[in-house]
């Protein structure tokens, strides 16, 4: 009689676990959120973060507190997105290098791009812009790659990430020019090499240059997105100048760790989309020469795949290690 009792019990605890987790789920948010960004604060990822954070803190009740953890490429962040509890608390907004370029530059890498990760979508486009200051005799993009051919090699240009470097040689590529280029640690650094003339031009995020652009200490020369930026509606881009191969924005996605139930994937990804169409975060997004946009997670897998199969043979070509 006791072995039926419990059997029964059992059965009825069987059935009620699924009603009782799902309720969880539809409960979630109960407490704040954790959203990682790969990088310092005051980038370009921090302020897409927080823009975006700042809405949904709005729409949950719940604080979505932005956590910078930056270093590796984006890689110790994101190891650290993997092996978090996949309850909904902890998120990460990897960049484009995270998962379609690491995997190709690291040996080994302490996650896997697909395997590890419930993709949610993709969040922010950030065009990047050619940067020049006076020690470049050359005030369009026009000039600097006349001034190229007459004197290959002699041009220094800075880029802050791996991103950076595929951006510059797919340009260099498009114009049939050779210049030096000069990796730096972080977007950060370029501008600091631009502003002491250790480079003569950079490759790097729009939303770090305009106010440089207003002083004069720095001018731009071209961005490599779809659409002139609302911010700098006099530059011109670089498929308006011919190099139609050149287009290459970062993107910003957001993922969380693998196992991340599909009823609490599903709430981001509708929030989400409902917050980055309001009127104000685009405006203000804009403004800093990032584009607000909305990818689902079947879309955000086939960006990962289709740049994973672009990037790769690159990277292999001009052997980019960082381990």
């Amino acid at each position: 009689m006791k072995l039926k009792i419990h059997a029964a019990m059992a059965a009825l605890l069987w059935v009620a676990m699924p009603a009782s987790q799902a309720q969880q789920h539809d409960d979630w948010p109960t407490r704040s959120v954790r959203w990682i960004v790969p990088f310092a604060a005051g980038g370009t990822a921090d302020a897409t973060a927080r823009h975006i954070a700042h809405k949904l803190t709005e729409r949950w009740g719940q604080q979505v507190v932005v956590h910078n953890k930056p270093g590796g490429n984006t890689v110790i962040a994101a190891a650290e997105a993997a092996r978090a509890t996949p309850d909904g608390y902890t998120l990460f907004q990897p960049i484009n290098s995270t998962l379609t370029i690491n995997q190709f530059t690291f040996t080994k890498l302490p996650y896997d791009p697909m395997a590890d990760f419930s993709h949610i979508g993709v969040i922010a486009n950030v065009p990047l812009i050619i940067v020049a200051n006076d020690t470049l005799p050359a005030a369009t993009v026009e000039e600097m790659v006349e001034l190229a051919r007459k004197t290959p090699g002699t041009i220094t240009v800075g880029g802050g990430s791996v991103g950076m470097q595929l951006a510059y040689e797919r340009f260099v590529r498009d114009a049939s020019v050779r210049m030096e280029y000069i990796p730096y640690n972080s977007g950060a650094d370029v501008t600091k090499g631009l502003l002491s003339g250790e480079i003569q031009a950079g490759v790097d995020g729009v939303p770090a240059y305009p106010q440089l652009f207003s002083t004069g200490k720095l001018r731009p020369l071209a961005t490599n997105s779809s659409r002139r930026i609302a911010s700098l509606p006099d530059v011109p881009t670089l498929a308006e100048l011919g190099y139609r191969n050149s287009e290459a924005p970062v993107w910003h996605g957001l993922v969380g760790p693998r196992g991340l139930p599909d009823a609490i994937r599903d709430k981001i990804a509708a929030d989400l989309k409902v917050v980055l169409a309001m009127p104000d975060l685009v405006e203000k997004m804009d403004a800093l020469g990032l584009e607000a946009i909305w990818e689902d997670a079947d879309a955000f897998v086939r960006r990962i795949e289709t740049e994973s199969e672009n990037m790769g043979p690159l990277v292999k070509e001009l052997g980019i290690k960082m381990n």
